[in-house]
């Protein structure tokens, strides 16, 4: 197989240029990349790659009539994609960097690129794409001007790593760290070090830091697969093994001293801009690789200076004048633009704007790279655009439509950022052009504490449960009480874009809400009113109906409007809050055959101890009664209405609970009471604040309301914008709670106050004003706080408040 086309494609919605991009249909338990075939012809695609299992009569006997396509019939699509990755690698004789690890891998990645791109032309995966898919797709890539290529590989079970070597068969490899993180489907660390190590089978070097009997294991792992293999380890702690790295904090900088235990003489000396031990090790991967690679140390030193904490997130934000910005405001190369627009198109605001600056090494020359970029939004719908930077200014008569200033200080000047209103805005800026300027003007100002939602732990959990259920089972979404606190709009969009079947809100006005932000998927409302009526036909809801009197008020209207209307019937089948009783099912039963025009889309009920075993007897009484309810009311009318009773905690705890569709709620937040669960489910939320203010506290003072807080001797606290009035409860004051400042736990002191609390600090010497301080999300889970403040976690996060701002990050 010889693909014609540039671009490849397994998203049919984040297709840019069709005419240059050939897509790979994959059929996976909830979505089938073949439905989408005929449309993408329609709009130009003319390279394929089908699956011969889906490649049915039907869709041959269309494509029989296109003209000027290519068809390419699989046994798998995914193995396809990887042969043609290895093809395509294996035209282009240059040196790759092969990286894997638990933690730390996009990090070393992209500051490798950075650091390198003073002697390089580099190829690298964006973002974090380094799985079985990411990895190929990033491959496909190199072009004939690079000069070296840094690639990352992700595994999350045993077997993967093998195809991704035979992809990259990188020369150079450095092992980031063994950890936890994605350990679910190993039987032990060893088994996954074995796994993650395969990726340099046929390298020549390996980086890698020395901690716990590593080197040993990976000589004993090596020395029949690879016995060449020369193992390059660096450590803190002995002089004598390998590469012996001297460490002195000083302030905000950390100054490194590299000394081969071969050597008397010290070959490397750096100062970074990093105290965290995860940073300094990611450092001296880089420092390492550089040094072996040739790079002075002159070199090595400037490009560190340049190197800031890299955010590897789009952050969706809210914004002046009902804008929402889609911030990537520090990140700029050409993958990553080509990732971004998809983002940005499918935004709920119907107005599309973005603000970018020139692309800097991008190895391309400059007249080939801004028409790969002007034909790249040629093919969006992108209403505005803004372009910032001299290569832009010199080739703007590229693009259709386009305003650009030479500078960012001549942007905001201009005035023309004060004019946008009610879009959504893209601002992506290579790190010299200080985009976050832009950020900053154009950001609502809130408070500064924030609770952040981790799209792609989000769609992670989701995944997780539509593989648990099967392609049969329909899934619907809870986004009542504000996606519990999460944003009820942003929620039910990204469940929206996966493909999720129904949505439920609480009230009708929630509803409207989503409605009027572009969410057209079913929504269910499971508490309306009578007078909703008229709201809930003109947007298109479904009302939960669990009495007499709203079942009979809705036939009324029914009738009298001539309209037919959906509606969910609710049974109770224990938890005696709202819906039919059991000797009443008789009477509904008569009651809905005589209304023909209400049509009944689904029949529910709500477990009441799901989570709980010993309450299984009386779950399985409330399963058995449900299905009892739902077989006389589909015998009543005619035909089967949707069933659905089983929660988040029921979906694995009841399979025979399942149905025809399960409610995710709280799990979706990667919330379980299962502990397997909760190795696999990824946490989506975190909420987070700032010191505010550092004080030196003497033995004999005491701190906050009452008096009530006191040190065991002098010492030091930090105060926190985060208090009562934000949702984080007084139960966690006096030392109760905990936040996590520079990975360290610091206990709280004294009473929680309406809009900060204090902390201690005395065991963080280096911890300065304006540092972060998790409430929960880090080694705070919300578990761990709910506990802590007696409660449970959905009123933690239904609790936050809404001056709390909202950030969504996609990494």
């Amino acid at each position: 197989m010889h693909l014609l086309s540039r671009f490849i494609s397994l998203d049919s919605r984040q297709i840019n240029d069709p005419a240059q991009t050939a897509f790979f249909a994959i059929k996976g338990i909830h979505h089938d990349g073949h439905q989408f075939i005929e449309q993408l012809y329609k709009r130009g695609v003319r390279e394929f790659v089908v699956e011969e299992d889906s490649w049915n009569s039907n869709l041959i006997k269309k494509a029989e009539k296109w003209q000027g396509v290519s068809i390419y019939v699989v046994e798998n699509s995914i193995q396809a994609l990887q042969q043609i990755a290895k093809n395509h690698r294996d035209r282009f004789h240059i040196p790759i960097v092969g990286i894997t690890g638990s933690n730390g891998k996009t990090t070393i990645k992209e500051w490798l690129g950075q650091i390198l791109a003073v002697n390089y032309s580099v190829i690298k995966n964006p973002k974090s794409f380094n799985s079985q898919i990411g990895v190929p797709l990033s491959v496909w890539n190199i072009k004939p001007e690079h000069n070296i290529g840094i690639f990352e590989a992700g595994i999350s079970k045993p077997g993967e790593m093998a195809h991704l070597e035979e992809i990259l068969h990188p020369e150079w490899g450095i092992l980031s760290n063994i950890g936890e993180a994605h350990g679910q489907n190993f039987k032990s660390e060893k088994e996954k070090l074995q796994e993650k190590l395969l990726l340099f089978t046929n390298s020549k070097k390996l980086i890698f830091r020395d901690k716990n009997g590593l080197k040993n294991q990976i000589k004993d792992f090596f020395k029949d697969k690879n016995p060449e293999l020369e193992l390059i380890s660096w450590n803190t702690e002995d002089p004598q093994n390998g590469i012996y790295v001297h460490r002195k904090l000083e302030k905000n900088l950390c100054h490194l001293r590299f000394k081969k235990a071969t050597q008397t003489e010290v070959f490397l000396e750096l100062s970074i801009p990093f105290i965290d031990e995860a940073s300094i090790e990611n450092c001296c991967h880089c420092a390492i690789l550089a040094h072996y690679l040739g790079l002075n140390q002159q070199q090595i030193q400037q490009q560190f200076r340049l190197i800031k904490s890299i955010s590897m997130r789009l952050e969706l934000k809210e914004g002046l004048r009902n804008n929402q910005l889609i911030d990537d405001s520090y990140n700029n190369d050409l993958d990553g633009f080509k990732l971004a627009l998809p983002l940005l198109q499918n935004t709920h605001k119907k107005k599309k704007v973005i603000i970018f600056s020139d692309l800097l090494e991008s190895g391309l020359k400059d007249e080939i790279l801004y028409a790969t970029i002007a034909q790249q939004l040629s093919n969006t719908t992108i209403d505005q655009i803004i372009g910032v930077g001299e290569k832009l200014y010199k080739f703007q008569k590229l693009f259709k439509s386009i305003k650009v200033f030479q500078t960012t200080q001549e942007l905001i000047s201009n005035g023309i950022l004060n004019q946008l209103h009610d879009s959504a805005i893209l601002i992506k800026g290579a790190r010299k052009y200080s985009f976050e300027k832009l950020s900053n003007l154009l950001e609502k100002k809130t408070h500064c504490t924030q609770l952040e939602i981790n799209l792609n732990a989000l769609q992670h959990n989701l995944r997780y449960y539509k593989e648990s259920i099967g392609q049969e089972t329909k899934l619907m979404g809870m986004v009542k009480a504000f996606a519990y606190g999460t944003g009820s709009v942003e929620i039910a969009g990204i469940l929206q874009n996966q493909g999720i079947d129904y949505l439920t809100v609480a009230y009708t006005d929630e509803g409207v809400e989503l409605r009027k932000n572009g969410i057209y998927t079913p929504i269910m409302v499971m508490n309306p009113q009578v007078n909703d009526f008229d709201v809930l036909t003109e947007y298109g809801l479904e009302p939960e109906i669990y009495n007499f009197g709203l079942l009979r008020a809705i036939d009324e209207y029914s009738t009298s409007t001539g309209k037919n209307i959906k509606v969910h019937i609710k049974i109770d089948t224990g938890m005696k809050r709202l819906g039919f009783d059991e000797d009443q099912f008789e009477d509904l039963c008569y009651e809905l055959q005589q209304m023909p025009q209400i049509w009944v889309v689904s029949i529910l009920s709500h477990l009441v101890g799901s989570e709980s075993e010993k309450h299984r007897d009386f779950t399985e009484k409330q399963i058995n009664l449900f299905q009892k309810a739902g077989n006389l009311i589909a015998q009543a009318i005619g035909y089967q209405p949707l069933m659905h009773i089983a929660n988040s905690a029921a979906i694995q705890n009841y399979p025979n609970a399942r149905f025809d569709m399960v409610r995710l709620g709280i799990s979706l937040y990667g919330i379980s009471y299962k502990e397997e669960e909760k190795k696999i489910l990824e946490p989506v939320l975190k909420l987070k604040t700032y010191i505010s203010q550092i004080k030196n506290i003497k033995e004999e003072e005491t701190i906050g309301y009452g008096r009530r807080g006191k040190l065991e001797g002098a010492g030091r606290i930090a105060t926190l914008a985060l208090g009562y009035a934000d949702g984080y409860s007084r139960k966690l004051g006096m030392g109760i709670g905990h936040f996590e400042i520079n990975g360290i736990l610091c206990p709280t002191v004294g009473s929680i106050c309406m809009d900060m609390c204090m902390v201690d600090i005395t065991h963080l010497p280096k911890v300065k004003e304006g540092d972060e301080a998790i409430a929960f999300g880090g080694k705070v889970q919300i578990y761990d706080l709910a506990k802590q403040a007696e409660t449970i976690p959905y009123e933690l996060m239904t609790g936050i408040s809404d001056r709390v701002k909202r950030v969504y990050v996609r990494e």
